[in-house]
């Protein structure tokens, strides 16, 4: 279990992700508490390779069992801040899942080229 932070002032989650800052979020004693109880909901069961839960674009390429460490949230917190900190809008997943699901591990991962020269012995 990851060690929470010091508990911050109270804020109002739906008029700060408006503003745009949900690097303050992200970085505050209330995700941490909203990510455990997501991840304790799931088991730490990543929903994504279990065939549990897909976003109806990606889908597994095999069924297995991986360890949760990433709370997702099914809807964006830019589109919806009100469901930021509800239990029901997140979903565990594996840190691979999420970058599918993000559609980062496209351009991750490729191999650079190695230049070829002769060997000069």
């Amino acid at each position: 279990m990851k060690k929470r932070r010091k508990r911050r002032k109270y804020y109002n989650w739906v008029e700060e992700i408006t503003k745009g800052n949900t690097d303050r979020f992200y970085h505050s004693t209330d995700f941490d508490i909203w990510r455990e109880k997501v991840l304790e909901r799931d088991r730490y069961e990543c929903q994504f390779f279990a065939g549990k839960w897909d976003d109806g674009i990606h889908k597994p390429y095999t069924i297995k069992p991986v360890l949760a460490n990433t709370a997702h949230h099914k809807k964006s917190i830019k589109e919806r801040p009100d469901l930021a900190l509800d239990v029901d809008n997140g979903v565990a997943l594996s840190f691979e899942a999420h970058e599918i699901i993000e559609d980062r591990k496209r351009f991750r991962y490729k191999k650079k080229k190695k230049l070829v020269t002769k060997e000069r012995w």
